[in-house]
């Protein structure tokens, strides 16, 4: 099966709903992959994820034709450039605070002349032949992922970098950032403010840009912008749906 193409995909307008996937897996991401999500998220900053299960992730949700994105350690040009080779579509770089950071991460995804990226495609050249520093450039979606005070202090500028695709937030950080506890939902006027100036910012400069939501209800972000929005989450589904039906064996066995 072809997969299919997350920039194009980004150009309908339309909100793209994901799944965001932090446990070594394959097979539930093959799973995943399977229903209908217009894009699949593999964390391997804060999940549980190395290279070889990336790998299989990977190749898994390919077999469904859902295009796949990577979040990486950090603004490291050899691992943004690896998860490419590895059939990633997109790539997070977390904690991009200027318009230098920005362009840094953006020219990882380039191919010279646009960027520094080192030629060596594996999996995108296998679906995508022949392969050329051209197809690499447009097949690869670079997220600046915003989740400071600094940051957002210089969205104007960070979102108007021409190679940068999408601003990504990160609200749980940003709000440790304002001084606030970490949380997604934004349930605090500063927090909130924060994320609003993000949006407005994007849709000013004309940049897509995605945000982690609390819960599947995205209205609220659909209408501030928002075009990639993770609405699952396997380890909180894991654990809410274990957690039910544990309640739900005890409250019918009397326990």
């Amino acid at each position: 099966m072809t997969t299919r193409s997350l920039r194009e995909a980004l150009g309908t307008g339309r909100p793209l709903l994901g799944a965001w996937l932090q446990m070594p897996n394959p097979v539930a991401a093959e799973a995943v992959g399977h229903l209908g999500f217009d894009w699949v998220g593999i964390d391997t900053q804060h999940g549980l994820i190395g290279y070889e299960t990336m790998l299989a992730m990977l190749q898994a949700v390919a077999v469904s034709g859902t295009p796949a994105v990577v979040r990486v350690s950090g603004n490291i040009s050899g691992e943004i450039g690896r998860a490419l080779d590895t059939g990633a579509q997109g790539i997070i770089v977390p904690l991009v605070e200027t318009p230098e950071e920005a362009r840094r991460a953006a020219r990882a995804c380039r191919y010279p002349p646009r960027g520094r990226r080192s030629w060596g495609a594996m999996r995108p050249a296998f679906t995508n032949s022949p392969y050329s520093p051209v197809v690499g450039d447009d097949l690869a979606v670079c997220f600046a992922m915003v989740e400071t005070v600094a940051g957002v202090e210089r969205i104007g500028d960070i979102a108007a970098v021409e190679e940068v695709d999408v601003v990504y937030v990160g609200p749980s950080d940003l709000a440790s950032s304002a001084g606030l506890p970490p949380m997604l939902a934004l349930q605090h006027p500063e927090h909130r403010e924060l994320v609003e100036r993000i949006a407005e910012a994007c849709n000013g400069a004309g940049t897509w840009s995605g945000i982690h939501p609390p819960s599947p209800d995205v209205s609220d972000y659909a209408k501030m912008g928002f075009n990639l929005l993770p609405v699952y989450r396997d380890l909180p589904a894991l654990q809410e749906g274990a957690s039910a039906a544990l309640a739900t064996a005890r409250a019918t066995a009397g326990q």
